[in-house]
């Protein structure tokens, strides 16, 4: 399909700011930006359920039962091949299945507000300008610390939405040129109110740009995730077009033609919505349709990104391991990597009580090649909560020289962002 232009349709509501207010308490204006990102809700712990004794990994012929000891991996014999953009996008796989898992259970514990708190709340929400969102960030963080507001990721979103809808293209490029961590909070609101100046700024942006690179390294963050969020904000403004915020005819046809588009200019991107398409389109469906649904798609990489996101959905967590038999089970090898990195990934955090020694056992007799590494890729990153060490020793176990220094620099950005605790003790 034919690069092409894509205009939306935005159902355009006014929005009345009451002006700047100042609530007690206020901090001085000499505090950097980076003060209230720094304040952002840290990440609860995920909710894999395996024990605490951890995965390890020892050489194959001297495996005696499914527990394994964490001797030091020998070096892979394999020649050392080119690993290209493709492998390093679809190791990340594996991560964002376990940010997903933590975001579901935020969910579920969500606090409800209840009428007084609402009302004070979108009181608050309304005051916020261009100008005074930092201030109103500082105050906001005092009515937490006075129990007058839960501080949940209701009310998290809520703040960090109506600050995207204000600020806008403008407080993007600002927060992204500072390295600010809040620059991935705001976008999902200014998707919801210009998803069409998403879909611009998104097609422009240059991921391997200096200022990209710098706000990666300065945070933590991978491109993957940093990819996807972009996505997921265009998708949400693409879905709040009307009043339903759902996928109607409209809106598939509108997120399909950025994914053709995208497929034409940049594919990384294009991977990229796919992920965040098909973690919609998969909710609560019978694993048989979503099947049919991947294999419509006839281009390798689209169908990898589909299947992947089709078991982080949880769609085969009654019985994980067939997540890894489909993963195994689609022809084309660029289509099977993601798939396998989140099934693995799935297997390692024990979805649905199941043991990931038995998936590190059938690890190791596995011939090696890249269905092996991909498998290992996501088996090291679903261990990294509960067992850094682990999760490391596993990740040298990947033959493939390039792809390995990729996957180990990953999972140790993870630990020291995620676990910094643990960093210490694993360096030892």
């Amino acid at each position: 399909m034919k690069p092409r232009r894509i205009v939306l349709l935005l159902s355009l509501a006014g929005v009345v700011v009451i002006g700047f207010f100042l609530l007690a308490e206020l901090l001085t204006p000499n505090e950097s930006p980076e003060y209230f990102a720094r304040e952002v809700s840290q990440k609860e712990s995920d909710n894999d359920s395996f024990s605490s004794s951890g995965v390890r990994t020892r050489k194959a012929e001297t495996v005696q039962s499914t527990k394994l000891s964490a001797g030091r991996i020998p070096e892979p014999g394999l020649a050392t091949q080119q690993r290209d953009e493709e492998e390093e996008l679809a190791q990340e796989q594996a991560q964002e299945d376990e940010a997903e898992k933590e975001e579901a259970a935020r969910d579920e514990e969500k606090q409800n507000l209840n009428e007084e708190q609402q009302a004070t709340f979108n009181h608050f929400l309304s005051q916020l300008t261009r100008e005074n969102w930092r201030e109103a960030r500082a105050e906001l963080l005092s009515t937490y610390k006075n129990g007058l507001l839960p501080r949940n990721r209701f009310v998290e979103n809520q703040f960090w939405s109506r600050v995207g809808e204000i600020g806008g293209k403008d407080l993007a490029n600002e927060l992204l040129s500072k390295s600010d961590p809040a620059f991935s909070k705001i976008l999902e609101g200014w998707g919801k109110k210009n998803p069409q100046e998403v879909f611009d700024y998104f097609a422009e942006l240059d991921l391997r740009s200096p200022l990209v690179q710098k706000y990666l390294e300065k945070t933590n963050f991978r491109e993957y995730p940093f990819m996807d969020q972009l996505s997921n904000s265009l998708i949400e403004g693409l879905m709040h077009t009307d009043s339903s915020s759902s996928l109607g005819d409209f809106q598939v046809d509108e997120i399909s033609k950025a994914i053709d588009f995208f497929k034409e200019n940049d594919p990384n991107k294009a991977a990229s919505l796919m992920r965040e398409f098909s973690k919609r389109v998969v909710h609560n469906k019978d694993p048989e349709v979503l099947k049919e649904w991947i294999a419509h798609y006839d281009d390798p990489r689209l169908q990898g990104e589909a299947a992947g996101k089709v078991i982080e959905s949880g769609t085969f967590d009654k019985d994980p391991a067939s997540a890894a038999k489909f993963a195994m089970s689609l022809t084309e090898e660029e289509a099977r990597r993601p798939a396998l990195s989140a099934a693995y990934a799935r297997l390692a955090g024990g979805v649905n009580g199941h043991d990931p020694n038995l998936t590190a056992t059938q690890l190791i007799e596995m011939d090696k090649g890249h269905d092996r590494d991909f498998a290992l890729n996501g088996f090291a990153h679903g261990l990294v909560r509960k067992d850094p060490e682990g999760a490391l020793a596993w990740a040298n176990e990947i033959s493939n020289e390039n792809f390995r220094k990729v996957v180990t620099k990953n999972i140790a950005k993870r630990i020291k962002k995620e676990l910094p605790n643990a960093q210490a003790q694993v360096e030892e």
